[in-house]
Order: C-alpha cells, then sequence, then structure tokens
C-alpha cells in the first residue's frame, strides 16, 4: 500500500512547519513580548501577516517570514501606518527581497535608536 498526500495536505504541512519555525524563532528571542500568546493564537496573527505579505509580492519563505516577524515587532498595521514602509511596499521597482531587507533594516535601525534613547534615559538624574 503506497500512501499518497493530496497537494493540499502537501500545502498545509508546509503551513505547519513554517508557523512552527517562526513561532520558536520568536519565543526563543522576544519571550517576554510572546508569553502572553497561546500557540494557536499565535499561528492565527503570523498567518494573517504572511498572507498579507503575499499581497505586496512577498511570497517566498524568508520575505513573507521578514514581514510576520515586522508585523510581531511593530504591531498590526505597521505596514500602512509607518508611511516610508508604506511606500517601499507598495513600490513596483524593488524586488521582494528588496523590500522584505528594507524591513529589516528599519527595524534594526528602529530598535537601536529606540535602546540608545533608552540608556540616555537611564543615565538621567532623577529630579
Amino acid at each position: 500500500m503506497v500512501l499518497r498526500l493530496m497537494p493540499v495536505q502537501y500545502e498545509a504541512m508546509g503551513r505547519a512547519s513554517y508557523l512552527q519555525r517562526l513561532r520558536e524563532l520568536i519565543r526563543q528571542h522576544f519571550p517576554q513580548q510572546s508569553a502572553g500568546i497561546d500557540d494557536d493564537r499565535m499561528d492565527q496573527l503570523l498567518w494573517q501577516q504572511t498572507l498579507l505579505a503575499r499581497s505586496y509580492g512577498l511570497e517566498d519563505e524568508r520575505s513573507a517570514a521578514r514581514f510576520a516577524l515586522t508585523a510581531f515587532l511593530l504591531g498590526e498595521g505597521f505596514d500602512r501606518s509607518v508611511p516610508a514602509l508604506a511606500q517601499i511596499l507598495d513600490s513596483d521597482q524593488l524586488s521582494p527581497s528588496r523590500k522584505a531587507q528594507a524591513l529589516e533594516d528599519f527595524t534594526l535601525l528602529l530598535f537601536s535608536i529606540l535602546g540608545r534613547q533608552q540608556s540616555v534615559t537611564d543615565q538621567e538624574p532623577a529630579p
């Protein structure tokens, strides 16, 4: 007897694997921020963002994951609330990988700046 999987079953297995890896990455690197979200809800949120990423042409797994991770860090709707990112995502001139890299670069820069500001604030004497 040969076990045959339908294309839909292959897709479901791939989706589950993708979501599990992305969820584990988030839980590993952002344990406090992800602690209050159960696995099913996290998968639902990440899949919604992955589908949104596809609407911007980010269809390969790496690019879609970068988008979903950015949404986790910056919040749902970041793609419209940050005008520069909206412009990048809407661009017909940028490849999907360049768009995804721009998201990552922006997020890293933002958190770097916020981290430096927090350090300065922590060093200021209390009134």
